[in-house]
């Protein structure tokens, strides 16, 4: 259960953001209540907003007018607005218990929690969005047990609410029950207008699974009822990216921006991509920007190590490196930029340290393991006859880097059978002994379901890197999802998570294979 719990807090119970705004007429519509609320249906908030204020001068105590304009203003991402006109809502209006509930949701999304408890403490539990706030607030507080007993009190009485339901989902996600995930979220997906909160949550899941079309689809179904979602375009900001579109990635960053204040996750983006064009200064303008509450994130980590080693402040780099690799495990790459900046230093055993996961790493490159041999030979620790074999290896080898490139965007776009048209012809020609091709080659193979040809590749892969935890995770996840031997499975996933404790995918697939 403690696992995946990251995209349960983010999505679950509270994601509702903007849309665009209709063109001025010289005179308004004869009823704007009817009009502003017309307006919300179609995924219109902005436009209902200015409406209701047409209605507003017309009957300003009107509890249907106040409740609408508090509608509207979660809409836009204004719980402040929002608070205002529920509170306006009297005990003696009909739509007073519903109000409360939707104030305390509003409460939970201004971050006011101890007013949030207040409310709910007197709320009559007698409608289904009670309990989506109650849900809300335990989140929040880091109260997953609580979540979940009000989502089970809330299902009792509203079976079929869309949200209790895709909150439901996400709590089957959470304990990695993957199929039931998915035939619980199904009904809820084919609802009009579209659930936000589900299709946000579908879209999280399918760009876990590397599947960009299926991801895009639904963040645009996010968009098209809520046009300014910021984690929507954020996400659509991810695929772009991935996909090689640095215009369109900025652009979406950009939209996001404009939405409401800078979202952290846009700043990181708009700071990886003057990193990865050199723009070091700019990078480092922006990543200074990050609000103090995400900065040890771990990807904030990794960049602003990268960012730091790139302008010479090796220390500052080793630190932030550091807190990545710790919290992460860490990739080839920021352990090689780690064990430089601490050999800058001097720190050689602990150079040394950093680097030596990377020398089996089926992604490991010459850069890295020159950077391994220099260490071995300065620390006189590991192998560095075997290390130099590596490099002899690898710089004799074939180059397939070009036919790399190509399949990793194809994977990047999920473009499975493209990247294993790819992979196939290499496999068995010039990179028949490359451990990160064979290993991709066999992720790949699972990924369109066929299980023993990845689980052939992933054993000729663990041949050529027999201590590889990376390689040990591709192999006995191809062998749980064919079904052919889950007891090595299970084996294979325990020796790679000792080994690698802190990669987070070892992690997930270790839990899902022993939670069943």
């Amino acid at each position: 259960m403690q696992l995946r719990q990251n995209l349960l807090h983010l999505s679950g119970a509270t994601a509702l953001l903007l849309t665009p705004v209709l063109a001025g007429c010289d005179t308004g519509p004869s009823d704007p209540l009817a009009a502003a609320q017309e307006a919300l249906a179609s995924g219109q908030p902005r436009t209902a907003l200015d409406l209701i204020g047409k209605a507003i001068e017309a009957s300003p105590d009107s509890p249907a007018v106040r409740m609408l304009a508090g509608d509207a203003a979660m809409a836009l991402d204004n719980p402040d607005r929002a608070i205002a006109e529920f509170q306006r809502i009297g005990e003696d209006a009909a739509e007073y218990s519903l109000a409360q509930a939707k104030l305390a949701e509003a409460q939970v999304m201004a971050n006011y929690l101890e007013a949030a408890s207040d409310t709910l403490e007197n709320l009559p539990m007698d409608h289904a969005l009670s309990y989506t706030a109650a849900i809300a607030y335990h989140l929040a507080r880091g109260e997953t047990f609580e979540a979940f007993d009000a989502l089970d009190v809330g299902l009792t009485k509203f079976p079929d609410d869309p949200r209790l339901v895709t909150t439901d989902a996400e709590r089957l996600w959470a304990q990695g029950r993957d199929e039931a995930t998915f035939a619980r979220l199904a009904p809820i997906l084919k609802l009009e207008p579209a659930i936000s909160q589900a299709h946000l949550f579908a879209g999280q899941l399918r760009l876990g699974m590397r599947d960009a079309e299926q991801a895009k689809r639904h963040f645009q179904k996010v968009l098209s009822v809520r046009p300014m979602h910021q984690t929507a375009m954020l996400a659509m900001a991810a695929i772009a990216r991935d996909a090689g579109d640095m215009r369109e990635a900025g652009n979406w960053i950009n939209k996001a921006n404009d939405a409401g204040p800078p979202h952290p996750v846009g700043l990181l983006f708009a700071a990886q991509m003057a990193y990865d064009a050199g723009d070091m200064s700019r990078a480092f303008e922006l990543i200074e920007k990050a609000p103090s509450s995400v900065v040890n994130e771990p990807e904030f980590a990794r960049l602003r190590g990268l960012i730091d080693a790139a302008r010479g402040q090796d220390a500052m780099a080793a630190l932030a490196l550091g807190d990545y690799v710790e919290a992460t495990g860490g990739d080839p790459f920021s352990r090689q930029i780690l064990a430089n900046s601490l050999a800058q230093q001097g720190k050689f055993d602990e150079a040394w340290s950093a680097i030596l996961p990377v020398i089996d790493h089926p992604q490991s490159d010459v850069p890295a393991l020159r950077v391994a041999l220099a260490l071995a030979e300065k620390t006189g620790k590991g192998d560095a006859a075997s290390i130099r074999a590596k490099i002899a290896r690898q710089q004799n080898a074939p180059s397939i880097d070009a036919e790399m490139r190509k399949a990793a965007a194809a994977i990047r776009a999920s473009e499975w059978a493209k990247a294993d048209s790819i992979y196939t012809p290499l496999v068995e020609g010039k990179g028949k002994q490359n451990a990160g091709l064979l290993n991709n080659a066999a992720a790949v193979k699972t990924k369109l379901g066929e299980h023993d040809k990845a689980v052939a590749l992933a054993r000729r892969a663990l041949a050529e890197a027999p201590t590889s935890p990376e390689i040990m995770d591709t192999l006995a996840w191809a062998l749980w999802q064919g079904g052919s031997d889950k007891a090595e499975a299970r084996a294979l996933l325990q020796k790679a998570r000792q080994a690698a404790p802190a990669n987070r995918e070892i992690a997930e697939h270790w839990a899902i294979v022993n939670a069943l």
